[in-house]
Protein backbone atom coordinates (compact mmCIF):
# COMPACT_ATOMS: atom_id res chain seq x y z
CA UNK A 1 0.00 0.00 0.00
CA UNK A 2 1.13 3.56 -0.91
CA UNK A 3 1.24 6.30 1.26
CA UNK A 4 -1.66 8.55 0.47
CA UNK A 5 -2.51 12.64 0.69
CA UNK A 6 -4.45 13.37 3.48
CA UNK A 7 -6.48 16.90 2.43
CA UNK A 8 -9.02 18.70 4.91
CA UNK A 9 -11.65 17.54 2.42
CA UNK A 10 -11.23 14.26 2.59
CA UNK A 11 -9.91 14.15 6.58
CA UNK A 12 -13.24 13.35 8.07
CA UNK A 13 -13.00 9.75 6.47
CA UNK A 14 -9.63 8.97 8.28
CA UNK A 15 -11.35 10.43 11.18
CA UNK A 16 -14.34 7.57 11.00
CA UNK A 17 -12.70 4.69 9.60
CA UNK A 18 -12.85 1.90 11.30
CA UNK A 19 -9.62 1.05 10.01
CA UNK A 20 -6.26 2.07 11.82
CA UNK A 21 -4.73 4.98 10.26
CA UNK A 22 -1.51 6.88 10.48
CA UNK A 23 -1.09 10.36 9.75
CA UNK A 24 2.32 12.13 9.02
CA UNK A 25 2.13 15.81 9.67
CA UNK A 26 5.62 16.94 7.84
CA UNK A 27 6.89 19.13 4.91
CA UNK A 28 9.94 19.55 2.83
CA UNK A 29 11.58 22.24 4.66
CA UNK A 30 12.03 19.55 7.41
CA UNK A 31 15.44 17.30 7.45
CA UNK A 32 14.09 14.78 9.76
CA UNK A 33 10.47 14.95 7.80
CA UNK A 34 12.74 14.03 4.43
CA UNK A 35 14.71 11.19 6.56
CA UNK A 36 10.99 9.27 7.91
CA UNK A 37 9.70 9.32 4.11
CA UNK A 38 11.64 6.35 3.41
CA UNK A 39 10.84 4.52 6.63
CA UNK A 40 7.33 5.48 6.36
CA UNK A 41 6.59 4.47 3.04
CA UNK A 42 8.49 1.21 4.16
CA UNK A 43 6.36 0.68 7.26
CA UNK A 44 2.99 1.37 5.16
CA UNK A 45 4.12 -1.43 2.70
CA UNK A 46 5.06 -3.77 5.90
CA UNK A 47 1.39 -2.97 7.53
CA UNK A 48 -0.64 -3.12 4.07
CA UNK A 49 -4.09 -4.13 5.05
CA UNK A 50 -3.75 -3.81 8.48
CA UNK A 51 -3.34 -0.10 8.73
CA UNK A 52 -3.70 2.74 6.25
CA UNK A 53 -0.96 5.05 5.90
CA UNK A 54 -1.54 8.92 4.86
CA UNK A 55 0.47 12.08 5.04
CA UNK A 56 -0.31 15.81 5.38
CA UNK A 57 1.98 18.63 4.01
CA UNK A 58 2.12 21.27 6.52
CA UNK A 59 2.76 23.69 4.00
CA UNK A 60 -0.15 22.82 2.13
CA UNK A 61 -3.29 22.33 5.01
CA UNK A 62 -2.63 25.12 7.40
CA UNK A 63 -6.05 24.22 9.35
CA UNK A 64 -4.81 20.57 9.73
CA UNK A 65 -2.15 21.72 10.83
CA UNK A 66 -3.24 23.99 13.30
CA UNK A 67 -5.35 21.41 14.72
CA UNK A 68 -2.86 18.56 14.84
CA UNK A 69 0.52 19.95 14.25
CA UNK A 70 0.94 23.43 15.99
CA UNK A 71 3.98 22.65 17.80
CA UNK A 72 6.13 21.66 14.85
CA UNK A 73 6.87 18.91 12.16
CA UNK A 74 7.07 15.58 12.39
CA UNK A 75 3.87 14.56 14.19
CA UNK A 76 2.55 11.52 13.81
CA UNK A 77 -1.15 11.07 14.85
CA UNK A 78 -3.24 7.52 15.11
CA UNK A 79 -6.99 7.40 14.57
CA UNK A 80 -9.51 4.53 14.75
CA UNK A 81 -12.69 4.90 15.22
CA UNK A 82 -13.50 8.64 15.74
CA UNK A 83 -10.48 8.46 18.18
CA UNK A 84 -7.11 10.01 17.85
CA UNK A 85 -3.54 9.76 19.63
CA UNK A 86 -0.60 11.26 19.21
CA UNK A 87 2.23 8.88 18.79
CA UNK A 88 5.19 9.96 21.38
CA UNK A 89 8.41 12.21 19.53
CA UNK A 90 11.20 9.95 20.58
CA UNK A 91 13.12 11.59 23.76
CA UNK A 92 15.87 12.14 21.64
CA UNK A 93 14.78 15.17 19.87
CA UNK A 94 17.67 15.36 17.24
CA UNK A 95 17.11 11.83 15.55
CA UNK A 96 13.42 12.07 15.42
CA UNK A 97 10.93 8.98 15.41
CA UNK A 98 12.75 5.48 14.05
CA UNK A 99 11.53 2.56 12.52
CA UNK A 100 11.71 0.49 15.51
CA UNK A 101 9.98 2.78 17.57
CA UNK A 102 7.15 3.05 15.39
CA UNK A 103 7.13 -0.63 14.48
CA UNK A 104 6.61 -0.98 18.29
CA UNK A 105 3.57 1.13 19.14
CA UNK A 106 1.90 -0.25 15.42
CA UNK A 107 2.66 -3.98 16.65
CA UNK A 108 1.35 -2.93 20.09
CA UNK A 109 -1.63 -1.84 19.10
CA UNK A 110 -2.19 -4.90 16.61
CA UNK A 111 -1.99 -6.76 19.75
CA UNK A 112 -4.45 -5.13 21.87
CA UNK A 113 -1.43 -3.57 24.45
CA UNK A 114 -2.44 -0.03 22.96
CA UNK A 115 -6.10 1.29 22.98
CA UNK A 116 -6.53 4.43 21.65
CA UNK A 117 -9.49 6.90 23.09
Amino acid sequence: MKVRKAPLKEFENILNSSTPCVVKFANDGCHLCVNLTPVYAKLAKKYSGKIDFFEVNTFEEKKLTEIFSDDGVPTIYFFVNGDAAEIPYPEDLHSGYSKESLEEFFNDFLEGNIVIK
